[in-house]
């Protein structure tokens, strides 16, 4: 292999390109600073990067002695790093302030920037400020930046904040967590819900206003999911049932499937009678029969 020449080792995959991103937004554009991080499994390690892959990257570099970013990563990938060094330099920044107005940039600077998996030093921190700090956790779950693994926090600093948000319990976070849902992965997704049930009655009533509104769309069935972890409240059994016998409803493809299991609360005789004749309709799907049977199985085992 000569330098300029790549036959021999080729940069055409994708993941190559955000290795190297990685690498220049996090780690100074050195690679022995990352591969030191991998070796030490820090909390910011891609899964979809394979340290061989990471030091065969660093050897070829070495080899060609040519900057492997400058060459490879285009003009929209090389602002995208642009953007990740400045949110790094604005955490930073926060540092530097003598005498704040308040602690709160400072403590969400923490929670971004925590190296700990579960940040638990961190998140005590921002709880004890209580509904005083909320609006600056809204804002951390807002910004589409930190569900980016490329910008500070790997994207984890979202899942961190609604965990604040859980322990808080401020119902001024119930439209922000509703708008995150989603957004992230499922692991994510599960911290909201746990989240909005801490809430409780406020994110209960927002949850039942949602799932009810027309013309049926995504927000249904996030509500829906939402509601399962509320299913033995009586209000919220029969609400999702009384969906459920809409015609329209049945037709959609999966909110059906969340509104059943959040029946599983139904408690009044007549409305379990109803239920049961539910499950015997031929003209209902298949699969929603038999999720309906499951729940009505759930009960007798109860």
């Amino acid at each position: 292999m000569t330098n300029g020449s790549f036959e021999e080792y080729p940069l055409m995959d994708a993941t190559d390109h955000e290795i190297l991103m990685h690498r220049e937004a996090h780690f100074g554009g050195q690679f022995s600073v990352m591969i030191d991080y991998y070796k030490g499994e820090g909390k910011g390690i891609q899964p979809d990067f394979s340290l061989a892959r990471v030091e065969e990257l660093a050897a070829l570099e070495t080899h060609l002695k040519l900057d492997l970013a400058a060459q490879y990563l285009d003009v929209s990938e090389a602002e995208k790093i642009g953007e990740s060094r400045t949110a790094y330099k604005a955490l930073r920044s926060v540092y530097e302030v003598k005498k704040p107005r308040t602690i709160h940039p400072r403590l969400i600077a923490d929670l971004i920037l925590a190296e700990d998996l579960d940040a638990e030093e961190e998140i005590k921190a921002i709880v004890a400020e209580k509904g005083a700090i909320v609006p600056s956790l809204i804002e951390l779950l807002k910004s589409e930046h930190f569900y980016d693994p490329l910008f500070p926090g790997y994207g984890q600093a979202p899942t961190l904040a609604v965990k604040c948000l859980e322990l808080i319990g401020d119902k001024r976070a119930i439209i922000a967590l509703f708008e995150a849902f989603g957004q992230g992965d499922f692991f994510e997704d599960e911290q909201i819900i746990k989240a909005l049930q801490a809430i409780g009655e406020p994110a209960k009533q927002f949850l039942l206003k949602v799932v009810q509104g027309y013309p049926l769309n995504e927000d249904n069935e996030r509500a829906a999911i939402a509601l399962i972890q509320f299913k033995d409240d009586p209000e919220v059994a029969a609400t999702c049932f009384k969906l459920l016998k809409d015609p329209e409803v049945q037709k959609d493809p999966c909110l059906p499937t969340y509104l059943v299991l959040a029946c599983e609360g139904l408690k009044e005789k007549l409305l379990r009678e109803e239920f049961v004749a539910l499950s015997k309709q031929e003209s209902l799907p298949r699969p929603l029969r038999e999720d309906i049977k499951a729940v009505i199985h759930a009960w007798k085992e109860f």
